[in-house]
């Protein structure tokens, strides 16, 4: 069974006319238990820095974000609950680069969160663009989370990419923030801003 993910989105609110562009692809299958035997198992202080921000908070959910970036992306894939991303990462063509994706799928039947991210995983060792750069697993509001950092190249640009998993309540949701490998560094306040702010309401 094969999950796809893929977002597609522009920025119809920022600059109008610009195209609904693919920007990431998130490719999620789903099979047996697979050990990747790469995860690092931490306990971290998870603080959401104090820096301004504007609080998305519809569709079950609620996390911080940035002031200066905007919501107001659009996806066509029902999967991704909401995307924002900074406008200054923003190219002519109507790409933007820097920003965040939140996507969410029912578990499947006979599976734990760890099942499916290791399966994830093991099968994008497939792409030979995939490089994974670390992995760890944190607690996030009370509940185990899994983080895939890698490199990918998408429509032949690469990207760098910090893929946050968590599951409640028989969902599965995916808190994916990307950006430019020569910016990702740069961009770490503000993922953490949007990961650890990040809750279930519903």
């Amino acid at each position: 069974m094969a999950i796809l993910y893929s977002i597609y989105y522009g920025v119809s609110e920022m600059k109008k006319y610009l195209p609904i562009l693919a920007i990431i692809a998130l490719v999620v299958f789903v099979a047996g238990c697979v050990d990747s035997g790469t995860t690092n198992n931490t306990t971290s202080n998870i603080t959401v820095p104090d820096i301004p921000s504007k609080t998305y908070a519809k569709n079950g959910i609620s996390f911080k974000y940035p002031q200066s970036w905007t919501n107001n992306l659009e996806s066509s894939t029902p999967s991704t609950i909401t995307t924002v991303g900074d406008p200054d990462s923003q190219e002519s063509s109507g790409n933007v680069n820097t920003l965040a994706v939140i996507q969410k799928t029912s578990l499947p039947s006979g599976q734990t969160l760890k099942d499916t991210y290791d399966a994830t995983y093991a099968n994008y060792k497939n792409d030979s663009t995939y490089q994974l750069v670390s992995e760890r697993t944190f607690t996030l509001n009370g509940t185990t989370a899994y983080e895939n950092i890698h490199k990918i190249d998408v429509s032949g640009t690469t990207k760098q990419e910090r893929a946050t998993w968590l599951e409640k309540n028989g969902t599965i949701y995916v808190i994916l923030c990307g950006a430019l490998p020569a910016d990702f560094d740069s961009q770490q306040t503000n993922f953490d801003l949007i990961t650890y702010s990040f809750k279930v309401t519903a």
